[in-house]
């Protein structure tokens, strides 16, 4: 099963994110969904095809599947002309890299991106294509006195800034209310090289600072991205 929405205008002129399980493939999707009718909405919009694309393959192990995707349809890659961003989860472990798409991911100097030690970062190193993280969630947990729920992801942005998202929500009154809402926090480009898991835990309240340190993620990515090489400049 494949399914795929997209975004118009974010970072890039066209952001796609698919979630699934299995292998992603263009025939699993509804006709809105296949690439075809997203340009030709595009064209119709702006009056031109997309001059950027973001492509987002989501680790779905966190949408309730128990494998996420395994695997990628190579012609649905190749249809895609203008892809400057390919994120990969570390579910995926092969990519049947055949000449046109070789020259896509060559002409449009693709970013991959990925966890680290992962496919995506290997594939990146035997292509000659740039890499980077992909943004990666460190710290979830539950103030219980509120009932909210909390997550903090770290975003590495297109332009080379990073970031932390601190996503909060809560139950409403009444079945189907939601209440809560998203807020980013800037760190140095550098952060990994300057700060410490400790010292970032320490712009935020004491229930946040005491899940992050508790949880370990942060630090054990501040120690990887010390010894990794990736991309860190201007897309």
């Amino acid at each position: 099963m494949s399914l795929l929405d997209h975004e118009f205008d974010t970072e890039y002129d066209l952001s796609l994110s698919a979630w699934g399980e299995g292998r992603f493939s263009e025939s699993d999707l509804l006709y809105f969904q296949k690439p075809d009718a997203i340009m030709e909405e595009y064209l119709k919009k702006h009056g031109r095809y997309p001059g950027s694309i973001s492509f987002l393959i989501k680790d779905s192990r966190g949408f309730g599947s128990e494998t996420g995707f395994t695997g990628i349809d190579t012609a649905f890659l190749e249809k895609l002309a203008t892809l400057k961003e390919l994120i990969l989860p570390d579910t995926i472990t092969h990519i049947d890299l055949t000449a046109t798409l070789e020259k896509i991911l060559r002409d449009n100097d693709t970013l991959i991106r990925g966890p680290f030690d992962s496919f995506a970062e290997s594939f990146a190193k035997e292509n000659s294509l740039r890499f980077r993280p992909a943004d990666f969630v460190f710290a979830d947990f539950e103030d219980a006195r509120w009932h909210e729920f909390t997550e903090m992801t770290l975003i590495f942005k297109r332009n080379g800034g990073v970031e932390i998202k601190e996503s909060s929500s809560s139950p409403g009154s009444s079945a189907g209310n939601t209440f809560g809402g998203s807020f980013t926090h800037s760190l140095p480009r550098d952060f990994y090289l300057i700060q410490t898991a400790e010292e970032i835990a320490e712009k935020f309240d004491e229930n946040t600072r005491e899940a992050i340190l508790s949880d370990g993620r942060l630090a054990a990515f501040i120690e990887k991205l010390k010894t990794h090489g990736f991309y860190r400049d201007k897309n």
